[in-house]
């Protein structure tokens, strides 16, 4: 019965998609993307007789978080073809773009119909679900065609909908799973205490991928130029209306700090909730001459794919996100050294949790404690480079998921 209700929200989800694509271009994206989709499926198998690996992301951070593995299984069997698909169009963005993917295509929504038409296509050798896109439908034919399928850099708690009393039907699906590769024992223990066993602790991903970025070249004469100078500059990504209000009132009363801000969502709406609060002049990357830069205390990046590079011109970082459904990704400031800072809102992130515990992260819930910390790192310079030292060295000492997961993915491959 559960899963015949889950099999109705899944068609009323797709409806109210393509309704909003009348009005919404990310919506529109999403429905147009899946059309014909089973046909280029078809077209990439009859074309290529090679063996396939199916590698699933929900969107774009799961996909940053998953690509060292997807690098390494096509490294290490060049013989097999991958198929890369995505749930959310900012994932399929950046997904095409990477040499690694044989085919990308966006995930047909989940249904008894469209997985058997799906697995029967492609037939993989092996699929690989990063973190936690659940597709119940696709998973039951995966096991029922015997096919292998893993969970990798996933992460469980126990509030989690299929670990309740009412919901057994899909725990029973979970149980199917060739394996999960956890990031945690807490995951690992969870599992195993509702019969899970096919669980290995292998880490997050995460950090393989972050730590590449400091030794990857970079140079942008416009944020060069804007961050020359005395003034700390603070580097605040993938924010959100809610983050701008506290960082606008930072700016206003402190006319001396910089600010590089990345907006979560490059649009006019987003951008104007943070300029129509700031008094303080602002210019947008996209305007700005590197010869001839007006004084502005912010510079605001209205383009997509700069985000994990900018993050070294910091003297601090703010992660955006935490006011709202949780934070974003907070490696990717700190692998650089520097301290980061974010919103209430990170408990189920592990990495957040331990960071503020070793001293590199801090939390905030207010304006006022955002200028607390802010004060603290302007006025301390030992501490903010002590707090920037314990984030790189976190981020070091636990890169290695990536092996990890590559040494229990050999078995099911072979």
């Amino acid at each position: 019965m559960m899963l015949l209700f889950y099999s109705v929200g899944i068609r009323l989800y797709h409806f109210a998609a393509c309704v909003a694509a009348l009005f919404s271009a990310k919506a529109k994206l999403f429905c147009d993307g899946r059309k014909g989709v089973f046909e280029k499926l078809l077209k990439e198998v009859e074309q290529n007789h090679s063996p396939h690996i199916w590698f699933h992301c929900s969107s774009f951070g799961e996909y940053e978080q998953g690509r060292p593995v997807l690098h390494k299984l096509k490294a290490s069997y060049p013989d097999h073809r991958i198929v890369l698909t995505f749930f959310s169009p900012s994932g399929y963005a950046q997904g095409v773009k990477d040499a690694a993917a044989d085919c990308v295509l966006y995930l047909p929504s989940d249904s008894v119909a469209h997985a058997r038409k799906w697995i029967s296509l492609l037939n993989p050798s092996l699929a690989v679900f990063v973190k936690y896109d659940f597709w119940f439908h696709y998973m039951n034919e995966l096991s029922s065609k015997k096919i292998p399928f893993v969970y990798v850099s996933a992460i469980f708690r126990s509030n989690q909908f299929f670990f309740k009393s009412w919901a057994q039907s899909f725990l029973s699906i979970l149980r199917k799973a060739s394996a999960f590769y956890v990031q945690n024992h807490s995951s690992a223990e969870l599992l195993k205490q509702h019969g899970i066993h096919r669980v290995v602790v292998t880490g997050d991903t995460r950090f393989d991928r972050v730590v590449q970025l400091p030794g990857t070249p970079f140079s942008d004469a416009v944020i060069e130029n804007f961050s020359e100078g005395d003034e700390p500059v603070i580097v605040a990504g993938s924010t959100w209306p809610q983050d701008h209000k506290l960082l606008a009132e930072y700016i206003n009363k402190n006319p001396s700090a910089k600010m590089i801000l990345i907006p979560h969502e490059v649009n006019e709406s987003s951008i104007s909730s943070f300029t129509s609060l700031c008094n303080k002049k602002s210019i947008l990357y996209s305007q700005a001459d590197h010869l001839h830069q007006p004084q502005a205390s912010v510079l605001i990046i209205d383009r997509i794919g700069m985000l994990s590079k900018i993050y070294r011109y910091a003297t601090w970082c703010y992660i955006g996100g935490g006011f709202g459904k949780g934070i974003h990704n907070i490696l990717e400031g700190a692998v650089y050294g520097k301290p980061v800072v974010f919103g209430p809102h990170y408990h189920k992130f592990a990495e957040a949790v331990r960071l503020i515990q070793l001293g590199g992260a801090f939390a905030v819930s207010d304006a006022a404690q955002l200028q607390t910390v802010f004060d603290k790192f302007i006025a301390t310079k030992e501490f903010t480079e002590h707090a920037g030292a314990i984030s790189k060295s976190f981020v070091s000492e636990n890169a290695g998921a990536t092996d990890a997961v590559m040494k229990q993915l050999q078995h099911l491959i072979s």
